[in-house]
């Protein structure tokens, strides 16, 4: 009878949803739920490589002031969250996700931590001793970094993970019994919605952040111009006199821009080659006898240009219009060197030569290939931020080839760009000396400064860019170089040069009429 006064608990706990049932791996398989989710991740990394995204952000990050290997830490934590979002939206597991997400984030940052142990193991102390400890403690603050981002992130889809599930379960329902039930299509339909609207949302919130605020706006005006690509010549990138690339079907009347892989400067990359961008301008005739001037540019290609400033647009629009001559003008990048921060230098330990491909190997298959003037006075360079370096650096150094240099927002000293543009220069301080816009300008002979041209903008205010471009226009001045000075009222970025680049690239055109440059037969 004392049994009949026993309680019984009963506990009643709600059965998972037919959705939830079938996405839940078993917990008696964690081999399989941690295979899972590598796999989403692996997913996830090789996507953002293939595509481009990695390269764009530490682009992105880099113009912003970040140097190339805090770039490459913020991208690989930011993919690392995406990879453990994708991985638990697979698995419906926290752990295996996060571990998943933190591999993928070793994968993308794992060289270059590897690369700078190596680096402070080899340190002679000039920028100090390797630290044990201290390296220990590095370690540690990236493997906590890649777990709480990719643990963030596989958090985060688990969150919306059920009714993504109960989504997809009724529109199969909905496709298996062939029945439109609004009220059973309404969450389906707005998972869908939210979907759409995110991709169409998230690349122009990204084309804000990458470049301007209003940088869709500004695409009204059809830009004509076309994109082509060319393959490298078969002797290797010399191409012969006169050779064309295949004509586009684009409206003839705008400009034309090509792709020419040309072989690439550097050892030990995984790419042999590398890209170079040529725009035509309207009315370009391979056949003609006019000839061209012909502005450079490195080291970003000309996706990024456009996307940023709408070059072809700019360039289009200036021409038709008069206010410069028809131009062609060459994109040299390097996104594929395995030094990513380059300089446009031949590195000191010999792995990569930009230095000699920009001033001689390109400049020689452009020459050879379109109508060009051959001689330095129709020639420029022209670059933002690293690029202004490269601008100044390469004319300096070949005042016979660039006749004009056209800095936006550069540094002068090698090296300031941020902590990994020393890396070409080996950390030396003399290579680094011998690398600097304000050390060589004075060494210049009289009749090499008499040739060179300088059109230097800059906000001058504005620390480091500001300051060092008026004083290197005070040692132009002093070394009696040609320049002009284009103080700009916005400070370094994109937004400077969209603004800024008709004023600077008319003034180059009033330089070429002053030097009686003219391509007319």
């Amino acid at each position: 009878m004392a049994a009949l006064g026993r309680r019984v608990v009963v506990r009643l706990v709600p059965p998972m949803s037919r959705a939830e049932t079938a996405l839940r791996l078993p917990h008696s398989r964690p081999v399989i739920a941690g295979a899972a989710s590598a796999i989403a991740a692996a997913v996830v990394v090789v996507a953002a490589l293939a595509s481009g995204a990695i390269g764009s952000a530490s682009t992105t990050l880099m113009l912003m002031g970040f140097d190339a290997d805090r770039a490459r830490l913020i991208t690989a934590l930011l993919v690392g969250g995406v990879a453990g979002a994708a991985a638990a939206l697979a698995t419906n597991r926290t752990g295996s996700a996060t571990l998943a997400g933190l591999g993928g984030f070793a994968a993308l940052f794992g060289y270059t931590f590897i690369s700078q142990t190596r680096s402070a193991l080899n340190s002679n102390g000039t920028n100090g001793f390797f630290d044990l400890n201290q390296w220990a403690l590095t370690l540690l603050a990236l493997v906590m970094s890649g777990v709480i981002s990719s643990w963030a992130g596989a958090t985060l889809a688990l969150a919306v993970r059920p009714r993504l599930a109960e989504a997809g379960r009724l529109a199969f329902d909905a496709v298996r019994t062939r029945r439109l039930d609004l009220a059973h299509l309404r969450l389906p339909m707005g998972v869908l919605l939210v979907l759409v609207l995110v991709v169409v949302s998230v690349p122009v919130f990204g084309d804000m952040v990458n470049y301007t605020t209003d940088a869709r706006m500004l695409h009204g005006a059809p830009p004509r111009v076309g994109l082509v690509h060319e393959a490298a010549p078969p002797n290797g990138g010399a191409a012969t006199p006169g050779q064309q690339p295949s004509r586009s079907s684009h409206p003839s009347e705008g400009g034309f821009v090509y792709a020419a892989d040309l072989p690439a400067p550097w050892n030990n990359s995984s790419s042999a080659t590398e890209r170079v961008d040529i725009y035509l301008p309207p009315g370009y005739d391979p056949d003609g006898q006019k000839r061209y001037p012909v502005l450079y540019e490195a080291p970003f290609p000309y996706d990024l240009w456009d996307s940023s400033v709408n070059i072809g647009v700019v360039l289009n629009t200036l021409i038709d219009s008069g206010a410069i001559p028809p131009t062609i003008v060459v994109f040299v990048n390097d996104y594929n060197a395995p030094i990513l921060d380059t300089e446009c230098a031949n590195s000191t330990d010999g792995s990569q030569w930009m230095d000699t491909f920009i001033s001689s190997t390109v400049v020689s298959y452009v020459d050879a290939t379109y109508k060009t003037i051959v001689k330095a006075s129709a020639r420029a360079i022209i670059g933002l931020s690293e690029g202004g370096y490269c601008a100044a650096i390469l004319a300096l150094r070949h005042p016979a080839v660039f006749g004009t240099s056209i800095p936006f927002s550069a540094y002068f000293f090698a090296g300031e760009g941020n902590a990994s543009s020393v890396i070409p220069f080996g950390g030396s301080q003399a290579a680094l000396i011998e690398a600097s816009p304000m050390i060589l300008a004075a060494k210049l002979t009289p009749a090499e400064r008499a040739e060179l041209y300088f059109i230097v903008v800059a906000e001058p205010s504005q620390p480091v860019y500001g300051y060092e471009a008026t004083a290197f226009e005070r040692l132009l001045y002093t070394e009696g170089y040609q320049f002009v000075s284009l103080n700009a009222a916005l400070p370094h970025g994109w937004d400077q040069v969209r603004q800024e680049l008709p004023r600077a690239l008319e003034a180059w055109a009033a330089r070429l009429a002053a030097a009686g440059v003219s391509g007319e037969p």
